[in-house]
């Protein structure tokens, strides 16, 4: 795992927002990338189009509804936020971390997934 400079708290991940900015272009190649790295980690909670419906939730394996990506809570969220729940998890618990699995590279290409592919 890379050395992050953030902690988990409500304080750390808005200061994440200010501070971390996606210099990766929202071309082809990355947001095909981000597409294949969304459906091998986001997509069995949030679902294939990002509204919360996974196969987690609708098999009722996982009981708490995970937040719709395209929906204004997410999508107003600056880049370095989205970027800080993807590594450190979210303040609720609810999304577990996954700075350990997904490199930042990718992090960052699933953001411009979210932005420009699930639309």
């Amino acid at each position: 795992m890379i050395p992050y400079q953030y902690e988990k708290t409500f304080d750390e991940q808005q200061r994440a927002g200010r501070e971390l900015v996606n210099t990766l272009d929202a071309n082809e190649e990355n947001l095909a990338r981000g597409k294949e790295q969304f459906n091998v980690y986001c997509a069995i909670c949030h679902g294939d189009k990002g509204k919360g419906d996974g196969h987690l939730f609708t098999s009722k394996l996982f009981t708490a509804k995970p937040t719709s990506l395209v929906e204004d809570y997410v999508q107003s969220k600056p880049d370095g936020e989205i970027f800080h729940i993807i590594t450190m998890g979210s303040i609720s618990t609810l999304m577990g971390a996954h700075g350990s699995q997904i490199s930042p590279d990718y992090s960052w290409k699933i953001i411009l997934y979210l932005r420009n592919g699930l639309k």
